[in-house]
């Protein structure tokens, strides 16, 4: 078989945003390079509303779209080629894959699946963000283009909230969420006190209309917190304080009414406990995935992502924080802090830098993630001290978990004109290896993915390929057939695909 016989054009395409289904997790937003098609490359393509052209792999940008809102988009799928397409997708001629492809709306379809020299037909999609944040997926064309074959066309589009105050309440570095805990200790017939702020994140002015302290508790707790008008984006502080009358347990709620549309009134749980003597008390707190203020002292079932990295690769340090809210020294001795679970051997810790903690004083521990292969992995990390439940034995645990991660890569190219390649026993192989070229399968540490014939009009003309690890990755095809089905024809030419992070 000549290998001269079809021509092989490349959109090898670092998926964006973890597109491809069944990714998750941590793609984040940003975008990675890829080789879109050049727009000198007659033959399939799609136009917008205002004319300009995008070659497969390119990427179209829907804009800002409010919330539950829709924003439609006409464009055609033209043929400047000088030969005629045919649309071979079914049942859809064009058809939508994606993480967040369920945001995407294909209202209608081309009214004809073959264009002609200079044809054209329109279809149209719409954007109907149902979270804020950007969205993307992206549009399949199935084609027997000679030049382009399967046609990819990302989406990007951004869900976005009509303009409303917004409340967010912290606590020193911690942002907290409506219904959170925060623990207050104090020895009996003495004090402790805390400082809040309320921040207006949103656009319009924040109305605090009241602060109230209520609960079975609530005459052990003092606020000072008042009605308040806050413009966007600034700030006030308010201070509550614990006052407790025995070495025993209180609790109470302080409620924040106000204008935030989301958030009406702000709830804050409050626990105390009243000790006898001076007794060390342990706070063990971090920052979660949404950087809202945990404290596992007394939260049980918590939990961190460290997300997707590639094998052997070490995420950044995760800080837990101790204190010590008590008035006698923590034992922080030996190795208190000590993991387990199903991966333990993927997680790294530190044991706090002191041995013994004053009262109102902090040290931290870090934990990493550093994954040996790909995967789901999870672990627990306790932090015990014989001393830190008011002198009493104390406990706690964080469960921790992460990926060894992989990124997708899809590779498309044209059609081969080779006949027996779209029958049975015919298809493309799919080769690479990182680092450098190779000129043969057998070459050390390349990696081939078959594409089989299936029975279609023609051999599927794209592959998915998986990698699970970041650098230059050198991707090669080739076609075969039932009368060459060991060597195969002649390898294309190399494409270079860059990896700098895992999709999922």
């Amino acid at each position: 078989m000549d290998p001269r016989s079809f021509k092989f054009v490349f959109v090898a395409v670092i998926s964006a945003f973890s597109l491809l289904p069944g990714c998750g997790g941590g793609g984040g937003s940003k975008l990675f390079p890829f080789f879109p098609s050049g727009t000198s490359i007659k033959g399939l393509h799609v136009l917008d509303s205002d004319g300009k052209k995008y070659s497969s792999g390119s990427t179209l940008s829907l804009g800002s779209v409010l919330l539950t809102s829709s924003s439609s988009s006409t464009l055609k799928v033209e043929n400047d080629g000088d030969f005629t397409i045919n649309l071979t997708g079914s049942p859809d001629l064009v058809a939508k894959s994606g993480i967040h492809s369920s945001q995407y709306v294909i209202d209608s379809q081309p009214s004809a699946n073959s264009l002609d020299t200079g044809d054209s037909n329109s279809f149209q999609i719409s954007f109907q963000p149902n979270s804020i944040g950007v969205k993307s997926a992206y549009l399949v064309i199935a084609s027997d283009d000679p030049n382009i074959g399967t046609f990819i066309l990302y989406l990007k589009g951004t869900g976005i909230e009509s303009p409303a105050p917004g409340i967010q309440v912290s606590e020193g570095s911690f942002t907290l969420i409506s219904s959170s805990k925060s623990n207050f200790y104090a020895p009996s017939g003495g004090s402790s006190s805390k400082t809040f702020t309320i921040k207006n994140s949103g656009e319009q002015n924040l109305i605090i209309s009241g602060i109230s302290l209520t609960g079975v508790n609530a005459s052990s707790f003092n606020s000072t917190g008042a009605p308040v008008t806050i413009s966007p984006k600034k700030s006030l502080s308010f201070s509550v304080t614990f006052n407790p009358s025995s070495a025993s347990a209180f609790s109470a709620s302080i409620s924040i009414a106000n204008n935030d549309p989301n958030t009406s009134n702000f709830v804050l749980d409050l626990s105390g406990t009243g000790t006898s003597g001076n007794v060390p008390q342990i706070s063990v707190t971090y920052s979660d995935n949404s950087g809202i203020n945990r404290d596992i002292t007394s939260t049980s079932g918590l939990s961190y992502s460290f997300g997707s990295i590639f094998p052997t690769t070490i995420s950044a340090s995760k800080t837990i924080t101790i204190r010590n809210l008590g008035s006698s020294n923590l034992d922080l001795s030996g190795t208190p802090v000590a993991k387990a679970g199903a991966d333990p051997a993927e997680f790294t810790i530190t044991q706090p830098a002191v041995t013994s903690l004053a009262p109102n004083a902090s040290t931290t521990f870090v934990v990493k993630f550093n994954p040996a292969s790909t995967g789901s992995k999870t672990a627990t990390v306790t932090l015990n001290t014989p001393n830190g439940n008011g002198g009493n034995s104390s406990s706690s645990v964080l469960n921790v978990l992460g990926a060894g991660g992989r990124r997708d890569v899809i590779v498309t190219w044209a059609n081969s004109k080779e006949t027996t390649v779209h029958m049975a026993s015919g298809g493309y192989k799919v080769c690479y290896k990182k680092g450098s070229d190779f000129s043969a399968e057998g070459d050390s540490g390349v990696v081939c993915d078959s594409v089989s014939y299936a029975g279609d009009p023609f051999t599927p003309n794209y592959k998915t390929i998986t990698v699970s690890s970041a650098g230059t990755w050198f991707i090669k095809v080739k076609s075969f057939s039932q009368f060459n089905n060991v060597t195969g024809s002649a390898f294309s030419k190399t494409i270079q695909a860059k990896v700098g992070s895992p999709g999922y």
